[in-house]
């Protein structure tokens, strides 16, 4: 699966956890980051060291349904993401802005429920 296709089903997968939240159990969240942790394993770089990291720590939180802690990792990964693609002028910068911005605003519904 390519970068964008990636990073276009996870949007679709944020989307519908928070449209029917009964139906997205943690164990398929877990799965989505797990694959992310991945992707992003051996490309290099401090930024994607530090969103792995990141990954990493939103993965620990899903799993003790620390609501609060998901929705400050939720926003702080979406910045971080956005800040990424702001000099990419391709197809895979526009996902990852458009990943970004939903990443924040899933932040914003969180603190909000």
């Amino acid at each position: 699966m390519d970068h964008a296709a990636r990073i276009e089903e996870t949007i679709q997968g944020i989307y519908h956890a928070f449209e029917h939240p009964g139906q997205h159990p943690a164990d398929s969240g877990l799965t989505a980051i797990d694959n992310w942790i991945q992707a992003l394993d051996g490309l290099g770089g401090s930024a994607l060291a530090g969103l792995q990291g990141e990954l990493r720590n939103l993965r620990g939180h899903v799993q003790n349904d620390d609501r609060p802690a998901i929705a400050n990792s939720l926003q702080h990964l979406g910045q971080e993401t956005s800040l990424m693609a702001r000099n990419m002028h391709d197809g895979v910068g526009d996902h990852l802005r458009h990943l970004g911005q939903v990443l924040i605003t899933a932040a914003g519904n969180l603190k909000m429920s």
